[in-house]
């Protein structure tokens, strides 16, 4: 059953990343103001929101269209956890301001039960991706010999570096 959530989760992953960078090209300002709550000067927090928008519809189309998908998901996890950093350090604050991320401002609205809120869904996010990567990647960790590869085909544990030559 987890296995088969995990063929879904590039499309719904993606299509959440390009509503929340629609959404942000649209109203940047929830996001601007969450980060001028950590002290950046008004301009570097704009040309943030833009890098983060960009990454964030950059993304979503590629996991949509599921282009490159072993990138897509390892680059998606970096941004979430990214994201969830960034919402940690709002919630240290004594008032601290709506994340104004992924477009959901109204269901994660300001103050700490929202910053953990967010914090939760991020990590629920983080373990589909982590589902989605399994799905989509079994033999890319996988013995050769498992995944039907050509005999001969696996290095040596001289060439992997394990054993010293002789």
């Amino acid at each position: 059953m987890l296995k088969t959530i995990g063929k879904f989760v590039p499309f719904v992953i993606g299509a959440l990343l390009l509503y929340s960078g629609v959404y942000k090209l649209a109203s940047p300002g929830g996001a601007t103001l969450a980060l001028k709550a950590m002290d950046l000067p008004i301009g570097l927090a704009r040309w943030t929101i833009v890098a983060v928008t960009a990454l964030e519809l950059y993304l979503g189309a590629m996991l949509v269209w599921r282009i490159d998908l072993r990138f897509s998901l390892a680059a998606t996890t970096v941004l979430m956890f990214a994201f969830t950093g960034f919402l940690w350090y709002l919630s240290t604050l004594a008032h601290p301001p709506s994340c104004g991320c992924l477009g959901l401002t109204g269901v994660f609205t300001a103050g700490k039960r929202g910053a953990f809120l967010g914090i939760a869904r991020n990590c629920v996010i983080l373990w589909l991706l982590k589902l989605a990567y399994d799905y989509y990647s079994p033999g890319w960790r996988a013995n050769p010999a498992e995944t039907g590869a050509p005999v001969g085909s696996e290095r040596s544990e001289e060439e992997q570096g394990s054993v010293a030559p002789a």
